[in-house]
């Protein structure tokens, strides 16, 4: 809180000065401009009522005097976006020197069976499920005595190990700030662990291409962000070189591709600006499409139907079931009635993985989940 505030009394008192400069050099241009003019017309027509001066040669003047005015205020506006564009333009440059939070190491490798990595991503759209492959197949996760803290110090997950066979679909579940959300950020490489190690493939992340593992990983988060553009364009974001033709082969692949297609413009729908022109169902379905056509190995699915109404859920879990068909799948399941159709549950609770096993496994338990369930079952808040 300190830092934010010594930090918004500089903006505060750039401001303040940016307005005082303001407050002074406006109107010292706009009463230049009008005190000379008007000093013309008076003592030009004064010498015109004295018959020195022609009404003709007082207009010049006056004339003059406004072409030149108007330049000088107008580089007063020009100035002031110079100055807005510059302050932009810094910004740009300290993000683009901002170190990475997750450096490629030299020598890097590619994750195994990566979509583009000795293999087309298309050739993968809308593929069978696939059963009982070995835990170092491509797709398969390993975390080993995971330990994850913030830069002050506060430990958020300690002591995880988890296996994640190729194809399962497993679901973290627990109570709010217990950690799940970072444990599938950290498997999605958005952090690296403070401790411990997670492989996919049989491969650290710390020692995988950055390429070859975004191309192995879709994350689908709670609400779809769409950008100004049309619908195909929007979903071409998973692969810039997609074909109109695999884009809406990967929709059908879901079973989104009629609700789309039947939009006067179809495909070339303009959505506008963050999607205004669509409701949140709809853009979820446009996240759900991107993840198909990128064809992952694996989906990190962060409960995308916990605010949508009950008829626009029932469409975006079926493009889910669809989608997670024959994937590695992790889902942080705010609802448990996501977390008991999972082939495994792991409850997350204080930083470490308290229960593993499947639903009917835990609910017979009578533990940590079976208390979970109890309360929202009965409507509690969990």
């Amino acid at each position: 809180s300190t830092r934010f505030e010594r930090r918004n009394r500089r903006l505060f008192d750039a401001h303040m000065k940016s307005v005082k400069i303001s407050a002074w050099y406006l109107p010292v241009i706009e009463i230049a401009g009008l005190g000379t003019t008007a000093a013309a017309v008076g003592v030009g027509g004064w010498w015109v009522h004295q018959g020195d001066l022609t009404i003709g040669t007082v207009t010049f003047f006056v004339l003059t005097l406004s072409n030149l005015f108007e330049p000088i205020q107008q580089l007063s506006q020009l100035f002031n976006m110079v100055q807005s564009a510059g302050a932009g333009l810094k910004k740009v440059y300290e993000l683009l020197d901002t170190d990475v939070d997750v450096p490629e190491r030299p020598g890097a490798v590619d994750l195994p069976g990566a979509p583009g990595v000795g293999g087309s991503a298309s050739a993968d759209v809308g593929r069978e499920p696939t059963r009982a492959r070995r835990p170092q197949e491509p797709g398969a996760i390993e975390v080993r005595d995971l330990a994850f803290s913030y830069l002050d110090g506060t430990e958020v997950l300690s002591g995880v190990d988890l296996t994640i066979t190729a194809g399962e679909r497993i679901a973290l579940v627990g109570p709010t700030g217990a950690g799940k959300s970072t444990l599938a950020k950290l498997i999605a490489r958005f952090y690296d662990p403070t401790a411990g190690s997670i492989t996919i493939g049989g491969v650290d992340l710390r020692d995988a291409t950055h390429d070859s593992l975004r191309r192995t990983m879709a994350v689908v988060p709670q609400e779809g962000f769409l950008f100004n553009g049309t619908l195909a364009d929007n979903i071409r974001l998973a692969r810039p070189d997609a074909t109109d033709d695999e884009v809406a082969a990967a929709m059908e692949s879901i079973g989104i591709l009629d609700r789309f297609a039947d939009l006067p413009e179809g495909l070339a729908t303009e959505v506008r600006e963050r999607g205004s022109r669509f409701s949140a169902g709809e853009k979820q379905l446009v996240s759900l499409g991107r993840a198909a056509l990128a064809a992952p190995e694996i989906l990190v699915l962060d409960e995308a139907t916990s605010s949508l109404d009950p008829g626009t859920e029932a469409v975006v879990e079926e493009a889910m079931e669809r989608l997670a068909a024959g994937r590695t799948t992790i889902v942080i399941a705010h609802r448990l009635t996501t977390a008991a159709r999972a082939d495994r549950v792991a409850v997350v609770s204080g930083g470490s993985l308290a229960e593993v096993g499947t639903h009917d496994e835990l609910i017979a338990a009578d533990g940590h989940y079976a208390a979970l369930f109890a309360a929202w079952a009965g409507g509690q808040p969990v």
